[in-house]
């Protein structure tokens, strides 16, 4: 005899346990107990990893170490934290209490975990609108105010909610450009989109202080820092004062040199300690952390096998407690996986897309908003999907 079996994710185990007539409190309890997560915390002191198994093992869970811990105690080593979100509240309960700073670190990073997953939403669509001429994908078919106006308006009507502008090439190997010359590709756009749809959202991608300052003043609602803070920190001063939202990016370095930087101690640690210092540089020059949004810069100084891993592991980056950007649009990284030049990379973009709406990013930027829209707007309706004969 054959029984026919369905898989039920996360989302479906309490819709399901009612089903088939399970109390309400039965069904909250062994959801819990179904929905298990296993963490990886690097860089934790082998006291305070000691510690934490012994909170992990009061709570139910479990915590992995390495066999050395108790020897060099003083040593960093990662470990493994294997608990369901209801234990992880009870760990990150007990962790805010402790002695160890460490600990009470991770107890507010653990915060992120902590809370039941939101259901799957299609992300806002940023549109790439390169005014440069020597864009790795598009170079110098916008280079043109008139053509570079059409191809933005283009972009709000496929569904794109902001439009990215950006007059300096940041792919690898590019040379630094002067800010008279930016200014002189990008002003003259945002004023014109600006004219021809003043609600439009727009967004300048720059690390220069005099480029984001006359951006902001001619009506950008956003900057771009693909440098995260490190080019100059004054732009989080610039979108404080004049309350933009603040994107900062993670790279190894400028764009001449940030390929031959792809060696991390622990590439999500290191990443996220990267961000973690610009989130705070910003938040110092009077950022509000709602008004930031990381990117973990996919092709900015990683390597092909390192993009893939930070695509698989994009919701490591809510843990730093803002809105997270996923820029992998026709980037090499699709291009060296599917063996595709630039112009055919659509389809391995749009699956980068969905492993946004897997990692829980809230935005996209991506040169094709149609195709990236459509595509995640039908996915999540899948992912939300629920059994109502």
């Amino acid at each position: 005899m054959l029984y026919p079996l369905t898989l039920c994710g996360a989302p479906d185990l309490y819709s399901e346990m009612l089903r088939i007539g399970c109390s309400p409190q039965g069904a909250r309890y062994m959801q819990d107990k179904l929905s298990a997560l296993t963490l990886k915390i690097t860089d934790l002191t082998g006291t305070c990893a000691i510690v934490l198994k012994e909170e992990a093992l009061s709570a139910g869970a479990e915590c992995a170490l390495p066999r050395e811990t108790i020897l060099k105690p003083r040593q960093k080593y990662a470990v493994l934290l294997l608990a369901t979100r209801r234990q992880l509240q009870k760990i990150r309960t007990k962790l805010k209490s402790q002695l160890f700073g460490e600990l009470r670190a991770l107890a507010e990073n653990l915060k992120t975990y902590c809370a039941e997953p939101r259901p799957p939403r299609p992300p806002v669509i940023m549109g790439i609108l390169n005014v440069t001429p020597d864009s790795f994908s598009d170079g110098g078919r916008y280079a043109a105010p008139a053509q570079a106006v059409a191809h933005g308006l283009a972009l709000l009507r496929a569904g794109a909610q902001i439009i990215d502008i950006g007059g300096e090439t940041t792919k690898p190997g590019a040379p630094e450009i002067s800010a008279r010359e930016e200014l002189r590709r990008t002003i003259p756009v945002i004023k014109a989109l600006r004219a021809r749809k003043p609600r439009a959202v727009i967004s300048i991608d720059t690390t220069k202080k005099a480029v984001a300052l006359a951006a902001v003043q001619a009506g950008a609602q956003i900057i771009n820092d693909v440098s995260g803070l490190t080019g100059d920190p004054e732009l989080a001063g610039i979108a404080a004062r004049h309350q933009a939202r603040l994107i900062l990016m993670h790279r190894t370095g400028a764009s001449k040199v940030m390929q031959r930087k792809t060696r991390y101690a622990e590439l999500l640690t290191d990443i996220l300690q990267f961000l973690a210092r610009s989130v705070s540089t910003a938040q110092n020059y009077g950022m509000p952390l709602q008004n930031i949004i990381v990117d973990p810069g996919i092709g900015f100084g990683k390597t092909p096998e390192q993009n893939l891993y930070l695509l698989k592991n994009l919701q490591a980056f809510r843990s730093l407690g803002c809105a997270v950007l996923l820029g992998a649009s026709r980037k090499s990284v699709i291009g060296q996986t599917l063996q595709k030049p630039v112009e055919q990379r659509l389809a391995g973009t749009i699956a980068t897309s969905l492993a946004g709406v897997l990692g829980q990013v809230d935005y996209l930027r991506v040169h094709d908003a149609a195709e990236n829209l459509d595509a995640v707007k039908m996915f999540c309706a899948i992912r939300q999907s629920k059994n109502k004969d």
